[in-house]
């Protein structure tokens, strides 16, 4: 589709290249018109405006009357608004008055601006992706349509581009910023794409002021002025054929709203000239930094131990003890685990090691190992008054931080009951795949305020975490009966940090018999029940969870098109009831992943119950059950990237109303006749067959819901059939 568009664009404007060469079109006669694409641009996305607040997307002329579909010369004032939309590291959404220049042209576009809006308005907290100002790009999305199914036709809309923008994040006053962004090979993204966002100026007068884009022959100039000054200040960025990289012939220039922001522009005016373009030097992604990732402890309670690692790329180890060979040389595979026997003869000893990458520079980490005696290193006491330096047993009990490295592969972490503050177990604390570490619960009431899992190979049981999130970024680790409840962001979080690499992606994670509740974050947007997403591996699961009454998502697997796709994800047996937004949000930024979702109800949820947020990958949806969630039930969209042969399989799944639904489910993918969607006031399968409520003891969850002893739910009545 994508190719089709730009293919037609290019022959229509390649045949009149030679005469553009010639002369450059009169500015002041130039057509502009209005488009509003991208994701995030929803007229229902309620969860990021109040009703009464800005609810279109649109430009509107001086008269109040909206742009006509065949266009408009530049005129002011003319005011653009927003509903929704963001502006993202790879793509955007957002409402754009536009005119097209050939690539032979630069420009000047300048006017005054009056900031009416700038959003999120439901009282929360700008998060970087709100804006408004000028706009270079090298090519639009697909047009959002006037009237359509909410939830449809939101695509990922990729460019290369420049903005002079409105900016502001959390608490921080709103700046005026550049944002500039390359790499971008196709319309809907890519990995390895840049992006630049520096802020040059504060909003001194927040509400009036002059803004300016000027393209020249290497690159642009953005600017800001007080309203009726010529104090400009600028800024500049390099590669002024940046917005002529997916289309050779010409690109856009304009004003712009996002997310929910409001502008008003008087005095605008373009002004051109013809270029010289200089080329820019090809776009590179950024290479992988090199890394190593210790997983053995700096103390050892023990003089015979295991020195342990993986590094985030091929390449060839070595290992040294007091500068002597403990592993000559061996070639190894990203996230890949190299284990070696060493022995410490005296208090302490140095070890080292050097990786050299296929592709990259020698890397030499030191990692000297201390001596320390404990009581037992196969199990440790801790208490919130525990000390460092004690012996660990039960009378004498270790702070939480010291007994994390000090606990033997194998052993056993005791908690006493109370308060721990926001903990972190390092990588240099991780089990080993033979002998997990295990942290436990004495009690019921040992509560941390966050808590980070960076290690790999442990076993957590019976804890519970708030104010903060409990975020895995390590692997092969089993998460228990875990408690959640009122964190800033997220309760329950497998994410990877930015840059190290997909070798050291968190993978193989398993949460079960857990709860996650009350989540908000700041800006009432993000913080989900469960969430495995940014940069996670492949074998994560969740089994028998339970997510309820977070501001966002019940479970959220979304991932960014800058980072690429993440491994295929399992959730079973797990419930979502009423959360903010979507019970099961499966993807994000049209990257195809294969989950895997079975067993699992959502409930009254504030958006979707099943969602595949734009992931058109070859899903496996079974036996899930969906009853009166806000919006649709299940939404599984049609791919613009493949046919739906190629799109998930659907089997044994339903979805029930207790009263009249607005939407019809929509299911794309292999749907055979053992699923009952929504559709036409009926849950009724591809046969005509129809299911009633009535066909059902109840549709309402016990309150409240409990556990059967193995974890499982006991639904009671609910949707048990008559």
């Amino acid at each position: 589709m994508w190719e089709r568009h730009l293919f037609i664009v290019a022959l229509t404007l390649a045949a009149s290249a030679q005469g553009m060469a010639a002369a450059l079109p009169d500015a002041s006669k130039l057509v502009w018109h209005s488009i509003t694409f991208g994701q995030s641009t929803d007229i229902n996305f309620a969860t990021n405006v109040l009703p009464e607040k800005i609810g279109m997307n649109e430009t509107r002329l001086a008269d109040g009357k909206t742009i006509p579909s065949d266009g408009t010369l530049l005129t002011t004032p003319f005011t653009l608004e927003s509903r929704g939309g963001k502006v993202g590291n790879s793509h955007d959404g957002l409402t754009y008055f536009y005119t097209r220049l050939p690539a032979q042209a630069n420009f000047r576009l300048e006017a005054d601006i009056t900031l009416n809006q700038f959003g999120p308005e439901n009282g929360a907290k700008p998060a970087g992706q709100e804006g408004a100002g000028l706009l270079v790009r090298d090519i639009l999305g697909n047009p959002r349509e006037p009237v359509t199914k909410p939830g449809i036709e939101e695509l990922p809309a990729a460019s290369n581009m420049v903005m002079n923008s409105v900016m502001a994040t959390g608490d921080k006053p709103p700046v005026v910023a550049l944002l500039a962004r390359q790499g971008v090979q196709q319309p809907w993204g890519n990995t390895g794409i840049g992006m630049v966002r520096e802020s040059y100026h504060p909003l001194n007068t927040p509400a009036h002021f002059s803004l300016r884009l000027t393209r020249t022959d290497s690159g642009f100039e953005v600017a800001y002025a007080p309203q009726g000054s010529d104090q400009w200040t600028t800024r500049t960025v390099e590669g002024a054929d940046r917005i002529t990289q997916l289309d050779k012939t010409g690109y856009y220039v304009g004003f712009f709203a996002s997310r929910n922001a409001s502008i008003t522009v008087n005095h605008a005016t373009l002004t051109l000239s013809g270029a010289q373009t200089l080329p820019s030097a090809p776009y590179v992604t950024p290479s992988l930094k090199a890394r190593i990732e210790v997983m053995s402890s700096p103390m050892m309670a023990r003089r015979d131990g295991v020195f342990q690692l993986r590094t985030n790329g091929d390449g060839q180890v070595q290992i040294t003890q007091e500068k002597k060979p403990l592993l000559r040389q061996k070639t190894v595979r990203g996230g890949e685990i190299i284990s070696v026997p060493f022995h410490a003869d005296k208090p302490s000893t140095a070890l080292s090691v050097t990786f050299t990458p296929d592709n990259g520079q020698p890397l030499t980490q030191e990692f000297p190992v201390s001596m320390a005696l404990v009581n037992n290193p196969d199990e440790l006491y801790v208490s919130p008054q525990g000390v460092a330096g004690s012996d660990g047993s039960r009378a004498h009990p270790l702070d939480f931080s010291s007994a994390v490295n000090l606990l033997a592969p194998g052993g056993t972490l005791w908690l006493a009951d109370g308060e721990y503050p926001a903990s972190v177990i390092p990588a240099t604390a991780s089990g080993t795949e033979k002998a997990m570490k295990t942290l436990r619960a004495q009690g019921d009431n040992v509560v941390f305020s966050g808590l980070k899992l960076e290690a790999s190979y442990w076993n957590v049981q019976g804890i519970t975490v708030t104010g903060k999130s409990f975020h895995i970024a390590g692997s092969y680790n089993h998460l228990d009966r875990i408690k959640a409840h009122h964190a800033d962001d997220t309760g329950i979080w497998v994410a990877s940090p930015d840059g190290i690499g997909r070798a050291l992606w968190a993978s193989h994670n398993l949460i079960s018999n857990s709860e996650s509740w009350g989540n908000q974050d700041p800006g009432r947007k993000n913080a989900d029940g469960f969430a495995v997403k940014m940069r996670v591996g492949e074998g994560n699961r969740l089994v028998n969870c339970y997510s309820h009454d977070n501001i966002d998502d019940g479970f959220d697997l979304f991932n960014k098109i800058e980072d690429g796709p993440n491994g295929s994800v399992t959730i079973e047996n797990s419930l979502s009831v009423h959360n903010g937004s979507n019970g099961f949000k499966l993807g994000g930024e049209g990257l195809p992943v294969a989950h895997v979702v079975r067993h699992n109800v959502a409930v009254e949820n504030g958006m979707d119950g099943f969602t595949d947020n734009f992931n058109p990958g070859a899903l496996v949806i079974e036996s899930n059950r969906a009853v009166d969630n806000k919006r649709f039930n299940f939404l599984f969209r049609p791919s613009p990237y493949t046919t739906a042969d190629k799109q998930g399989s659907f089997r044994d799944n339903l979805s029930l109303r207790t009263t009249p639904g607005k939407y019809d489910d929509a299911v794309s993918g292999n749907v055979d006749d053992s699923n009952y969607f929504y559709t036409g006031h009926h849950s009724v399968n591809r046969a005509g067959e129809i299911i009633t409520p009535d066909n059902y003891l109840s549709l309402k969850l016990p309150e409240p819901v409990t556990r059967h002893a193995d974890g499982t739910f006991n639904y009671q009545h609910f949707l048990e059939k008559k």
